[in-house]
């Protein structure tokens, strides 16, 4: 089985160790090649080509059994993002009507739910008032549903693990605040159950799931535990920030996964960021 992962970064790294131990020969396309040697130690044979060029694609050889697609603007502005989620996606889109593969998976995000008022959403609730960010995402998914095969798009929520995880490197740092009341739901998965859920998705017949544990918590409560199990001080409370700072917005909603754990009988090995945030 050849598996390509189109942006092989966090994820794709420990994806594509996943893979390979399941038998699969696995090649990660990244822009720069200062990563190589990092992929090859893994096994993964690694690939340099930028989405965004015109025609770049067609440098990819041989057919792939299974596609992912998960990549990122790399912490970019609003000109970086639409680049990768928009020239980059379509030139990827158009690329697998030519190249079909068994199954594809997209990695989208449950920031296209703009809901702010602490509610649950799922796969079929309204989406509406968009930041440019949740826009691409979505024109994005858009376009990857329209590939042959069977086609997955999971929408991830704020991925941590190891090495990574903002707010808990900000408050092991002593830079963390709570901001206003602290009643804002954050939503998280752990990187590997993420990895996870991509592999089943690869042996599915396609569809649109939320990929997020199964506890939202509040910045409070966040904190709360992290000061309880560290047994360091409550980050400063501070007003509200405004919503036009974030690359994002700012939302406030309970992400729901059981569409995902229904359909697959997917059980996450870290259920809450207790767990997660134990172990990393």
């Amino acid at each position: 089985m050849r598996t390509l992962i189109i942006g092989c970064g966090y994820v794709g790294e420990a994806l594509g160790q996943r893979l390979i131990a399941l038998g699969h020969a696995v090649t990660g396309i990244r822009r720069e090649s200062d990563g190589n040697t990092r992929l090859a130690k893994f096994g993964i044979e690694p690939l340099n080509l930028d989405i965004t060029q015109p025609g770049t694609l067609e440098a990819i050889e041989k057919p792939f059994d299974f596609i992912v697609i998960a990549v990122s603007s790399s912490r970019g502005g609003r000109e970086a993002h639409q680049r990768v989620f928009g020239t980059g996606i379509k030139n990827v889109a158009q690329w697998l009507k030519s190249n079909p593969a068994k199954a594809v998976v997209f990695i989208s995000s449950t920031s296209v739910y703009r809901q702010k008022s602490g509610e649950w959403v799922d796969e079929n609730s309204s989406i509406e008032n968009v930041s440019y960010t949740s826009k691409s995402l979505l024109e994005s998914e858009k376009l990857i549903a329209t590939v042959p095969g069977n086609v997955s798009i999971l929408r991830s929520s704020g991925i941590y693990g190891p090495g990574r995880g903002f707010l808990f490197r900000q408050f092991m740092k002593g830079d963390a605040q709570i901001e206003g009341t602290g009643e804002r739901f954050l939503n998280m998965v752990h990187r590997d159950d993420l990895v996870e859920a991509i592999i089943r998705s690869l042996s599915g017949g396609g569809g649109t799931f939320n990929i997020t544990d199964d506890e939202p918590v509040t910045q409070l409560r966040f904190f709360e535990w992290l000061s309880s199990t560290t047994d360091r001080p409550l980050p400063p409370i501070v007003p509200e920030p405004d919503p036009a700072t974030r690359k994002r917005g700012i939302t406030n909603k309970r992400v729901s996964n059981t569409l995902f754990k229904d359909t697959f009988g997917f059980q996450y090995k870290y259920p809450t960021f207790r767990e997660g945030f134990a172990k990393s």
